[in-house]
């Protein structure tokens, strides 16, 4: 998946089949959701605190358990023994593992979970080392001042996630970490707004209104990519053929009303971040 499939709830009790087969789950109140395709997920659940636990997620029918064809999200937490019932919770489904498939027996399917259990860590583990929760605008926009510091001439950013994920708020905190003052506005209209009051120019589009990229071809867009600054590129994917293969993918995607997940991930040759992610959270 490009980005991570979230889905918000109530985690709600279920059959109970689950604890007796050894691996308990949340079940989380399936209906009025848009679920994506049936199948198992390596899964992040976000809690109320906005702390990530890692688990695998069953999304549709339960061919060995039953033979309802109600859907069900079923997420199952390794190691988490707390009492979820009631609470309000954030899915985010981070990788597709395999399609549902009845087994023989309770036992062969535990046998299964567990193996899914092993590779979802793997996924998840990875996932979360380049996320962070954002729980509010202002800590959205910290994030960006956060990132800043680390950014150098000729880094291209592209920041994705659905209207009012929180993108211009991170690119206004990148330009404040940049020293850049003033009003940092959105660039929707005029797609590219430029600064060069910071300790290195910005350069700041967005691509939401592009329908050819011949309109950026025009405007000289390739000459910041990269250029002799820091690139943010909102709404990347209309012009995809113009990026460079090394940029760093900034992903926002909802949780709720406030929150957001904040995810980095370095492209196509993109220098390692590894090293400074870990202060990047302690500074935000």
């Amino acid at each position: 998946m490009d980005q991570p499939i979230v889905l918000s709830g109530v985690v709600e009790h279920g059959a109970g089949k689950g604890r007796q087969a050894g691996f308990p789950t949340a079940n989380l109140h399936a209906e009025g959701l848009t679920l994506p395709a049936y199948g198992v997920y390596a899964s992040l659940m976000v809690l109320a605190d906005g702390k990530m636990r890692p688990g695998v997620t069953n999304i549709g029918t339960r061919p060995t358990a039953d033979s309802s064809e109600r859907p069900t999200v079923e997420t199952w937490l390794p190691g988490y023994a707390g009492d979820l019932y009631g609470q309000r919770v954030s899915l985010v489904l981070v990788s597709y593992l395999r399609a549902i498939r009845p087994f023989g027996d309770m036992s062969a399917l535990k046998r299964q979970i567990d193996l899914d259990a092993s590779q979802a860590a793997v996924l998840t583990g990875a996932f979360m080392e380049s996320s962070a929760v954002s729980r509010s605008a202002a800590q959205t926009r910290a994030f960006g001042t956060g990132i800043s510091r680390f950014l150098l001439k000729g880094d291209v950013l592209t920041l994705s996630g659905p209207l009012g994920a929180g993108k211009s708020e991170f690119a206004r905190g990148v330009a404040q970490g940049l020293g850049i003052t003033g009003t940092i506005p959105s660039p929707t209209f005029t797609i590219l707004n430029m600064y060069d009051g910071g300790r290195i120019p910005l350069y700041h589009y967005d691509w939401y209104r592009i329908e050819d990229p011949e309109e950026l071809t025009a405007i000289g867009a390739e000459e910041h990519l990269p250029g002799d600054g820091v690139t943010l590129v909102e709404w990347s994917e209309q012009a995809p053929e113009l990026l460079p293969d090394a940029r760093l993918a900034v992903c926002l995607v909802p949780l709720d009303a406030q929150r957001r997940l904040v995810t980095l991930r370095p492209m196509g040759g993109f220098r390692d971040i590894h090293d400074w992610i870990t202060e990047w959270k302690q500074i935000c």
